[in-house]
């Protein structure tokens, strides 16, 4: 179950996948796992569409908000600042998306 889950939630951060990269969808799957690292990564490159991820701001947002709640003991001052930049940037009727997206994200890496 909870590799389907995880399944579903990698394509829900991915959508839309038509142009990511095998190394992408890696790169997505480690941060399905609450590797800190993997979702800043993750996030960074969703926000422009680089390093072989497709350009999905309400994902970066989300991912931003995952950072902090799973990874509080790691984060910096740095994770706040993106976390406002990235999720400024998307028009607040999308922001309930973001949060569904993050909350179910978190939900999962802490089964």
């Amino acid at each position: 179950m909870k590799k389907r889950l995880l399944t579903l939630l990698a394509c829900t951060i991915a959508f839309p996948a038509i142009a990511m990269t095998d190394k992408a969808k890696e790169e997505v799957a480690q941060a399905l796992t609450g590797d800190y690292q993997a979702l800043r990564n993750v996030a960074y490159a969703m926000t422009s569409g680089s390093f072989g991820h497709d350009k999905n701001p309400i994902s970066a947002c989300a991912l931003r908000r995952v950072i902090l709640f799973v990874n509080a003991d790691q984060v910096e001052s740095s994770d706040y600042s993106n976390e406002a930049i990235d999720c400024r940037a998307i028009h607040p009727t999308e922001n309930q998306q973001a949060w569904e997206t993050a909350l179910t994200i978190v939900k999962s890496i802490n089964v």
